[in-house]
């Protein structure tokens, strides 16, 4: 039975490891959000796009219904969250150059870039080639390389690895 852990581990660590937002240079490229309708609000400093939202930034992509972001006072993102109403919200990244490429849905995927924290909420559904993860709940600390998949009372998580990942 400690096997069943230890495999949860392996596979989110191995769909997860490399994620520190895709490509070392994906944050580096310019970020280009279209959605239906924005609001700027500059006393705020909360962004909201609603309707069809797409977000590009280099090979990471996001689609949502809606994405609510807000930035510091030097106009740097401090939060992005996405909401899937109609659809889940979608994240695809390439998270190295020889990987392949990492599909995120869920209701509500958040991202926190000053603490590089990802949080993927309700419908959970993560894969990277045949590996995979359905569950309620996952929260990823990418600068502390840390997967925590909390207790749900929604239901248990069902993980698939591929034994070909399993290999060294």
């Amino acid at each position: 039975m400690s096997l069943l852990p230890n495999l949860f581990f392996i596979l989110l660590f191995y769909m997860f490891c490399q994620y520190t937002v895709a490509l070392p240079n994906d944050g580096e490229q310019p970020m280009k959000i279209v959605a239906d309708a924005s609001l700027f609000n500059y006393k705020t400093r909360i962004d909201t796009y609603e309707g069809n939202v797409k977000v590009d930034q280099g090979t990471t992509h996001l689609l949502a219904d809606k994405l609510v972001t807000e930035k510091n006072e030097h106009h740097k993102i401090i939060s992005a969250i996405a909401y899937g109403t109609h659809h889940l919200a979608e994240l695809t990244t390439l998270p190295s150059v020889n990987a392949k490429i990492l599909h995120a849905k869920s209701n509500i995927i958040k991202f926190y870039p000053p603490t590089s924290i990802l949080v993927l909420e309700d419908n959970v559904v993560v894969t990277q080639g045949e590996n995979s993860f359905h569950g309620s709940l996952i929260i990823y600390n990418m600068k502390e390389e840390i997967v925590s998949a909390p207790a749900s009372k929604n239901g248990r998580a069902t993980i698939v690895i591929d034994a070909k990942t399993q290999k060294s």
